[in-house]
């Protein structure tokens, strides 16, 4: 039993995780377990799981991604501006487009610069966050188009659109990690780069790609948060990094890279979601909610740490 325990530890732990949180609090709150709630749960993880799915790809081939909440409030004010002055359709594209830029320039400063990862995003986060603020003057863009904001709350077979978006980028996420060249690629510079740069993989642009990647998927977000508070808004998506890295981790993706899967990401985004949820219907205080976030992150790292010392995670 404990060499199970040992050698699939990782693997069960979390989903087990997520069941005793359910039965935690449908004990505690007699309003846990309703349809209303769950939807509720799943509007809440639906912007975090797909940043988290940009964020584990990085993860995975040893980089971090401390911008998406910056990237996250710059496409909203830009794709709210766009949207104002040229209609839904091009704020859609813009801010798409902006994500991505964002993201590129995160990757061509970790590549060509060679500043760590770190240092990069986090200088980033700094000038996207100083960019929102000034585009925006520092207040709401308001007076966004119905047709867009309407789509936040709309169902497709009874399933929350934001919902199907963040299952849709789940998939897409799997299958480009699981069978395109790239995804292996990413394992590859993540387990062991020079051993990836020797076996003629081009380090820099896969790298490159893992960043805009991530600056799409915190597109996508911002456009799914933009739509949920009606607004373009400078400061949306702050707790962003430290949730996406949380969840990640939480999900049994190695900070050190080329270990993990996206459906792992899935239950730690599920876990840290219904975590937030349950204590919020506890009316526990969302300062307290950060400190149980980082106590939840710390012990993630060191279980992670204690599997992998024992030979678990394959």
């Amino acid at each position: 039993m404990k060499d199970l325990v040992l050698r699939y530890g990782r693997q069960i732990g979390l989903p087990l995780a997520v069941v005793g949180l359910v039965v935690l609090f449908a004990s505690m709150s007699p309003f846990f377990l309703s349809v209303q709630n769950f939807r509720n749960i799943g509007l809440q993880a639906a912007a975090l799981a797909v940043v988290s799915f940009g964020q584990s790809v990085v993860i995975l081939g040893a980089g971090l991604d401390l911008s998406v909440g910056a990237i996250v409030a710059m496409v909203s004010i830009v794709s709210a501006l766009a949207m104002l002055t040229f209609g839904v359709p091009a704020g859609l594209c813009v801010g798409l487009l902006a994500g991505m830029a964002a993201g590129l320039a995160n990757g061509l400063i970790v590549t060509r610069l060679r500043v760590f990862p770190f240092i990069a995003t986090l200088a980033m986060m700094s000038f996207l966050s100083g960019l929102a603020l000034n585009l925006s003057g520092g207040i709401p863009v308001t007076g966004l188009p119905m047709s867009f904001t309407d789509v936040a709350f709309a169902n497709f077979g009874g399933v929350p659109i934001p919902v199907l978006v963040s299952v849709v980028l789940l998939v897409v996420t799997a299958l480009i990690l699981r069978y395109l060249r790239i995804g292996r690629n990413v394992y590859a510079i993540g387990g062991n780069q020079e051993a990836a740069r020797l076996s003629g993989i081009n380090v820099d642009a896969v790298k490159a790609i893992t960043y805009v990647y991530s600056g799409l998927c915190s597109a996508v977000a911002a456009l799914i948060l933009t739509a949920r508070v009606a607004s373009g808004q400078p400061t949306l998506g702050m707790s962003l990094p430290l949730e996406s890295v949380a969840a990640v981790v939480l999900g049994g993706v190695s900070l050190f890279g080329g270990r993990g899967s996206v459906l792992g990401v899935a239950f730690g985004v599920a876990f840290v979601s219904i975590l937030s949820n349950g204590l919020n219907l506890l009316n526990v205080s969302s300062y307290t909610q950060m400190m149980v976030i980082g106590v939840a992150l710390t012990g993630a790292v060191a279980l992670d740490q204690f599997f992998v010392q024992r030979g678990s995670g394959h």
